[in-house]
């Protein structure tokens, strides 16, 4: 989180109120008590490995990070800012936190939904296979990243994930669907 950004606000349907931002230096609107909605714009880096399983990327947080320090956490993700589009924010967040190089067109919606009472979220998929894993990421957020196969996600989950991931079923049963819808599991 940069302390100097301005974070889209958005109505409780999920559409973006123009020109109103949330200024990032006064902390997530959840943990201050704030009525405002910020948007945040997640994307899960998937491949199919050598052997053809599937599998997810996922970050460790870093020590030096406030909330839920040495935890891991989905590939990418954070905050859309003022006047910013989803996409976009997807494509930066991801470049910032595991050094991703990814273009708008690479991203493939998931789902959108609630996060929580001051969040609305958009996640995305991005499909990692054949690409190279050098990935670098800020170590003040992230310090490694792991791929996970798709068969052992909810025991690592269960294990190793943020507290608000271990306990969000609906996400993940989400990704489960597309999955199938698309034909990957």
């Amino acid at each position: 989180m940069h302390k100097d950004e301005l974070w889209q606000v958005y109505a409780p349907n999920g559409e973006a109120i123009e020109g109103k931002g949330w200024d990032s230096a006064l902390g997530n609107p959840e943990v201050t008590g704030a009525e405002e909605i910020v948007g945040i714009a997640i994307v899960f880096l998937y491949r199919f490995n050598k052997e053809g399983k599937l599998e997810f990327l996922w970050q460790k947080r870093s020590e030096k990070i406030d909330r839920y320090p040495g935890d891991y956490d989905i590939s990418a993700g954070g905050h859309v800012n003022l006047g910013e589009s989803l996409v976009e924010a997807a494509a930066r967040e991801a470049h910032e936190e595991i050094g991703a190089e990814i273009k708008p067109e690479d991203l493939q919606f998931m789902i959108e939904a609630p996060f929580n009472r001051n969040r609305f979220a958009w996640v995305y998929a991005v499909n990692w296979t054949g690409r190279e894993d050098d990935f670098v990421f800020n170590d003040e957020e992230v310090s490694e990243v792991r791929w996970v196969p798709y068969d052992e996600m909810e025991d690592f989950r269960a294990k190793y994930a943020k507290k608000p991931l271990k306990e969000d079923r609906f996400t993940f049963e989400t990704i489960k669907n597309w999955l199938e819808m698309h034909g990957h599991i």
